[in-house]
């Protein structure tokens, strides 16, 4: 799917994750608080495609990583002193780092997996001690994930669940080509739902 149905498909999955999901309803009716968890759940609707570095998020990513590098290695050059300071930051940095690296190898292999999702989980537990992210936010970009997971599934290449005990591609007994007439059709569909639900619901 491309990424604006991408976004989409996600909208309607925190919407309902909002609506449905007892343990997060406290916060649905803070309106900024929703905002946030929403704004969490399009990252997290874009982030397994950020294996591509020609996609909306990958393309970013790639070069946000290059300016990090560049910066580091002119500090490590001429202002060595600060990297001493916060060396502790950088370990963990570089630990949360290698493992999205090793995993980012071609388009729907890892990060379109049932193990990237386990990982996230991970990650996100990992980053809720750590710099006190809320929980609510955090499931909103697992819920974004599972999001594009799901929309990729409905097309005719599928996804790899096991990925890497098993490289076939699953999809489901309905499928889209990406891009098709189908895909925008589905996409238009799921914007006027949206927009009719959040009406009732607010």
């Amino acid at each position: 799917m491309m990424a604006t149905g991408h976004q989409v498909v996600g909208i309607t999955f925190g919407v309902g994750a909002l609506t449905l999901i007892p343990q997060l309803n406290p916060y649905s009716s803070e309106p900024l608080s929703a905002v946030f968890f929403l704004g969490f759940v399009l990252f997290g609707s874009l982030l397994p495609d950020i294996d591509m570095p020609n996609s909306r998020l990958g393309h970013k990513f790639w070069r946000g990583l290059l300016t990090l590098f560049i910066l580091t290695f002119l500090i490590y050059l001429f202002a060595p002193r600060y990297l001493d300071l916060y060396r502790e930051e950088l370990k963990v940095f570089l630990m949360l780092l290698l493992p999205i690296l090793f995993m980012i190898r071609g388009h729907r292999k890892m990060t379109h997996s049932l193990l990237f999702v386990g990982m996230l989980v991970g990650y996100s537990l990992f980053i809720e001690k750590w710099l006190n992210v809320p929980w609510f936010y955090l499931s909103g970009l697992i819920i974004g994930v599972i999001s594009h997971l799901s929309a990729d599934y409905v097309t005719k290449k599928g996804i790899p669940l096991i990925y890497p005990f098993s490289k076939k591609h699953k999809r489901f007994f309905i499928t889209f080509k990406t891009g098709s007439v189908i895909e925008k059709a589905v996409v238009y569909s799921l914007v006027l739902w949206n927009v009719w639900y959040i009406n009732l619901i607010f």
